[in-house]
């Protein structure tokens, strides 16, 4: 049996990133205004061309969930429905006249979760190109503020992300800190919870497809016996898939997220 995946707090975490890429200006211009990089006369521009392309990015890749939220709800109801109206099938021993078409319906389905898979796997790359850029950026400009300000332990001409561990506190370089943690972990959360929810999506694409191989398989000169056997056979895949479904469905979507 295969473990339910995905928790809220994925959903919640993946509607938190949607935010998090459509304010990174923001982000970033807060950032500077904490080591005085920004003017007073130029609160509210955002302007840092050194960020442009990531901004870009972040702005093209936001989009991604918000899309896939609006259908995952439909995409689990449809699928729960063709699972109950399958399983129900092959719990009579017989092939039914509605195979065909219930087939029919478990490959869109399919298709459907493989491509929420695809989204997800779009979420996790529009986050590696996007906050770790801005971690360097604020690495940089922290090593830069502390060697203006004579903060420096030692001097050395190392990458900016050797020397963090180098700088001596102050007021503003110790909100920086704070602040580059914070957005270290709106990274990581939003990599796992992408990551849960494909691997989700995957295992769903994976259990529908199983199903309709095994639906497939089935002879119809079998014995009464044989047919009984190879229905329930069929039938595993569905109830696994049905089940990760009715958890998702009952305990997750049924909340807003």
């Amino acid at each position: 049996m295969t473990t339910h995946l995905i928790e809220y707090d994925d959903m919640a975490y993946l509607g938190f990133n949607t935010g998090y890429l459509k304010k990174l200006p923001e982000y970033i211009e807060a950032f500077k205004i904490t080591l005085g990089l920004v003017s007073e006369a130029d609160y509210g521009r955002y302007n840092e061309p050194a960020m442009d392309q990531v901004i870009t990015l972040a702005e093209q890749g936001s989009s991604l969930w918000t899309a896939s939220a609006t259908q995952i709800r439909s995409i689990h109801q449809d699928t729960r429905q063709t699972l109950a109206e399958v399983i129900q099938v092959l719990d009579s021993h017989s092939l039914d006249g509605r195979l065909p078409q219930l087939i029919q319906a478990l490959m869109r389905q399919k298709t459907a979760f493989e491509r929420q898979k695809v989204a997800c796997d779009g979420i996790i790359e529009c986050a590696q190109q996007t906050t770790p850029r801005f971690m360097d950026f604020m690495k940089l400009r922290m090593y830069e503020h502390a060697k203006r300000k004579g903060l420096l332990v030692t001097s050395s001409n190392n990458a900016p992300e050797m020397l963090i561990s180098a700088l001596r506190d102050e007021s503003s370089l110790a909100s920086a800190r704070s602040k580059l943690e914070w957005h270290r972990r709106a990274y990581n959360t939003a990599i796992l919870s992408a990551g849960n929810m494909g691997a989700y999506c995957s295992r769903l694409s994976c259990l529908l497809s199983a199903t309709v191989e095994d639906i497939q398989a089935i002879e119809a000169d079998l014995s009464p016996r044989q047919l009984a056997v190879s229905c329930q056979s069929a039938a595993s895949s569905a109830r696994e898939a049905l089940r990760l479904i009715d958890y998702t469905h009952d305990l997750i979507l049924r909340f807003r997220f």
